[in-house]
C-alpha cells in the first residue's frame, strides 16, 4: 500500500489515540483467539472440552468485534480513502476482508452449534475454527504492521479531530474486557483470565487440579465482588443525578419524589445483586463440576490422586 502525494502532515511524536485503542482491542481479540486454539487442540486430542465456552467465544466474536470493532475501522478507512484517493482500492479490500471474517465467524458459530447437538464431528469444528483463527491473526497483523502506521502517516491532526467528532467512532463497551462483564459472557471472561494466567505459568509449574479449581473459584468471587461494586456505584450515581434533576425541576415535591425514586432504584439494585448472586453460585457449581470431571479423567488414566 502506497499513499499518493497530498497535504503535508504536521509532525507528531505519538500514534493517534484511535489507533492506540484499536491496537488494545486487537490484544483482546488475540487473547480470545488463543483460548479458541486451546479448545480446538483439546477437541483434536480427545480431551474434555467445555462446549459452552467454545460457543461463547464465537458468540462474542460475532457480537462484538464484527458489530463494533470492524465497523469503526471501516469508518476510519473510508475517511482515509476520501483524503487520499490512491488508497481507495486497498481500503475496499480491507472492508471486504471484514465482511468475510464476519461471514466466516457466523459459519464457525453454526458449526459449533451443530457439533454440540451431535450433528457434526469434532474434526469439522477443528478445521473451521483453525481457518478462522488463521485469518483473524493474518488480518490483525496486516493492520498493525502496515495499515495503521500508513494511516497515521496520511491523516493530519485535523482529520483525526473530524473523526473524533463522529459518535459512531466512540468505542462500545466490550462485554468481556470492559469495565462491566456482561452476564452472558462471564464464563468466557473467566476462562480468558485463566488462559492468560496459564500463559505466564506454563513451563514453570505443573497444574494441580485442586489448586486450579481454588484459583478459578477465587476468580469467580473476585468478578462477583467487582460486579457488585460496579452495580452499587452505578445505582448511587443514578440516584444522585436523578435527585438533582428532581430538586431543580420540582423543588416543592422533591422530598417525596426523591424518596419514591430511591425506593425504585433500591429495588432495581437488589434485583441486580440477587441475579449476580445466582450467577455466582452457578459459576462456582460449574467450576466444581469441571474439577470432578478432571479428577475422573486422571483416575481413568491411572494418575495418582
Amino acid at each position: 500500500m502506497a499513499p499518493s502525494p497530498r497535504r503535508e502532515k504536521p509532525a507528531g511524536p505519538h500514534e493517534a489515540a484511535m489507533l492506540v485503542a484499536l491496537r488494545a482491542e486487537h490484544r483482546h481479540i488475540a487473547a480470545v483467539m488463543a483460548l479458541l486454539s486451546q479448545q480446538l487442540n483439546a477437541i483434536e486430542r480427545g480431551d474434555l472440552v467445555d462446549t459452552h465456552v467454545l460457543y461463547e467465544i464465537m458468540d462474542y466474536m460475532v457480537t462484538w468485534p464484527d458489530r463494533f470493532h470492524h465497523p469503526r475501522e471501516d469508518l476510519i478507512y473510508d475517511h482515509v480513502a476520501e483524503v487520499d484517493h490512491g488508497m481507495a482500492g486497498e481500503v475496499r479490500e480491507l472492508e471486504r476482508d471484514h465482511d468475510r471474517m464476519a461471514r466466516e465467524g457466523r459459519e464457525v458459530l453454526y458449526v459449533i452449534e451443530r457439533w454440540r447437538a451431535g450433528e457434526l464431528s469434532g474434526r469439522e469444528v477443528v478445521e473451521k475454527g483453525r481457518a478462522y483463527v488463521k485469518r483473524a491473526h493474518e488480518h490483525m497483523n496486516l493492520e498493525e504492521e502496515e495499515v495503521f502506521p500508513l494511516i497515521d502517516s496520511v491523516l493530519t491532526r485535523s482529520d483525526w479531530r473530524d473523526l473524533e467528532a463522529e459518535d459512531s467512532l466512540n468505542p462500545a463497551a466490550d462485554p468481556v474486557f470492559g469495565r462491566r462483564v456482561q452476564r452472558e459472557f462471564r464464563h468466557l471472561a473467566r476462562k480468558v483470565r485463566r488462559s492468560l494466567r496459564h500463559g505466564v505459568e506454563q513451563g514453570a509449574v505443573i497444574e494441580w487440579v485442586g489448586i486450579e479449581a481454588l484459583l478459578e473459584s477465587w476468580e469467580v468471587m473476585t468478578m462477583a465482588w467487582q460486579g457488585g461494586a460496579t452495580i452499587t456505584g452505578d445505582h448511587l450515581r443514578s440516584s444522585l443525578r436523578e435527585a438533582v434533576y428532581i430538586a431543580l425541576d420540582r423543588p416543592l415535591q422533591a422530598p417525596l419524589l426523591c424518596a419514591a425514586n430511591n425506593a425504585r432504584l433500591t429495588l432495581s439494585w437488589l434485583e441486580e445483586l440477587s441475579q449476580l448472586t445466582r450467577d455466582t453460585a452457578s459459576d462456582l457449581a460449574r467450576v466444581n463440576r469441571e474439577r470432578k470431571d478432571r479428577m475422573r479423567l486422571l483416575k481413568r488414566a491411572g494418575a495418582p490422586r
